[in-house]
């Protein structure tokens, strides 16, 4: 029993410890989705983005459009179509969804993909400018909201807009 409360003891002393010593510590934080929804280049990487996408959006809507035209002609005209038209047409239109939805996928991966470029060449700026601020500033641990559950926009530690302020300069 009195080894427990020796290691209870122990283990408070310990925690007390460990707390001073991490008063001395210099935090900073950073929220990189700040980041990336106001800096220009990020803006300017997801206007490329839309740039090279519209025109392949456009044709999947132009094709969604021509299968729904199909449809309301099945719909309209299957009583004038004899049983063979009828089943030509929705052969046609489930042929021309299967197609819609295949180029819809590929559009979209095609699109993550490149996302990821784009994001990939900031996110690897922006490390540098952290990287930078840490030690001129002479941060001991910096932290981004990929690691943090919570962390106050009023305390000293956040540093998002004075990593946003030089990422912009460069």
């Amino acid at each position: 029993m009195k080894n427990i409360k020796k290691i209870i003891v122990l283990a408070i002393v310990l925690f007390m410890v460990g707390a001073v010593n991490a008063a001395d510590y210099k935090i900073g934080y950073v929220d990189i989705a700040k980041i990336l929804n106001e800096s220009p280049s990020a803006k300017a990487a997801q206007k490329k983005l839309e740039q090279e996408f519209t025109p392949r959006n456009k044709q999947l809507e132009s094709k969604a459009k021509k299968i729904q035209k199909q449809k309301e002609k099945l719909q309209k005209e299957s009583d004038i179509m004899s049983n063979d038209q009828i089943e030509s047409l929705k052969r046609k239109i489930m042929k021309s969804e299967r197609d819609l939805k295949r180029d819809a996928n590929e559009a979209n991966e095609d699109f993550k993909l490149r996302r990821r470029d784009e994001l990939g060449k900031i996110e690897n700026k922006l490390k540098q400018v952290i990287l930078q601020i840490a030690e001129s500033g002479k941060y001991d641990l910096i932290l981004t909201n990929s690691d943090v559950t919570y962390a106050s926009d009023k305390t000293g530690i956040n540093i998002t807009d004075k990593v946003l302020k030089k990422f912009n300069s460069k």
